[in-house]
């Protein structure tokens, strides 16, 4: 009875330590993104036509690499900040937000499903006082603090000799991230926010992290590594001086005063203080700035 008893602990043990060592495979099947990395963040060049901005697909060769990005929190001279990247906004960083993937499975390829996103405001303890928060982001914002984009692209086997993404390598590709910050998150974070006094803080760092999943040719799932992007939502309009970013300041003393620039041989000029407004003498170049904490906050306005 006794060698029955110990031969059953030891087939019994036998299976643990089995268990044990499935479990630890499958754990580690892509550890720190062996198999299925996240290289980081590029943006791709830009061209500008005809008020028509083209941007180029990166690729191992062009891909300018970034991480972080500034623009106003509700518009960067003077244009309205909508989401993030604007495609349509040559401050907005049309070209940027592309997430690099790479993978180094022998064999088979990666489809790359989705990527998901959270989203977190650094030092936003800071402000509980005046803006409820918890794990630094707004109560109020909480529905958007995870979003899932399902965008996709084919990483093929690190040794193949063909390419399905164009990127300069067969197992690499990039995606660009549309939205990388939903209007819908945006216009949260204005409304918990913008109405703060530029006094107790300039800007809004917004802090991405990003991981992405996709399913090998063998029917595995892989997720990524994570990376992060930080998007600087700033804040100055109201503090008494024209920073960069800004037409003009309601608290500064002079705002929107300029002169009709008009060349030799020409009716129509444009102003100093605002190239892209026709003129024909100096009042049509003397405006107001709208208030702060609004669209239009910054923005000179003509009559």
């Amino acid at each position: 009875m006794k060698n029955r008893d110990a031969r059953h602990w030891v087939v019994a043990a036998v299976l643990i330590a089995a268990t044990c060592a499935v479990n630890v495979a499958s754990a580690a099947d892509n550890p720190n993104g062996v198999s299925f990395r996240a290289v980081g963040w590029v943006k791709g060049r830009s061209t500008v036509s005809a008020g028509v901005i083209t941007c180029e697909i990166p690729t191992i060769s062009s891909a300018i690499f970034e991480g972080f990005f500034a623009i106003g929190l509700w518009n960067t001279y003077g244009v309205q900040t909508l989401f993030y990247p604007d495609q349509n906004n040559p401050v907005g960083n049309p070209c940027g937000a592309w997430m690099e993937l790479q993978s180094n499975l022998v064999d088979q390829g990666i489809i790359v499903e989705e990527v998901r996103l959270k989203y977190a405001v650094k030092g936003a303890n800071r402000f509980r006082s005046r803006v409820p928060t918890r794990n630094n982001f707004p109560v109020a914002c909480k529905k958007f603090r995870n979003e899932t984009l399902f965008n996709g692209t084919r990483l093929d086997p690190f040794n193949s000799t063909q390419s399905s993404s164009n990127s300069g390598a067969p197992n690499v590709g990039f995606i660009q991230m549309l939205p990388l910050v939903s209007p819908q998150l945006i216009s949260c974070l204005r409304n918990q926010y913008a109405a703060l006094p530029t006094n107790l803080y300039t800007s809004l760092p917004l802090v991405i992290t990003a991981t992405a999943s996709g399913t090998a040719d063998s029917g595995k799932t892989y997720s990524s590594n994570s990376i992060r992007y930080t998007l600087n939502l700033r804040h100055t309009c109201g503090n008494g001086r024209v920073d960069d970013g800004e037409m003009c300041d309601p608290n500064a003393p002079t705002t929107c005063v300029g002169f009709c620039k008009i060349q030799q041989g020409q009716t129509v000029g444009e102003c100093s203080n605002d190239a892209q407004r026709g003129c024909r003498n100096d009042t049509d170049c003397i405006g107001s700035c709208y208030n702060a904490n609004q669209p239009t906050e910054c923005v000179c306005v003509y009559n």
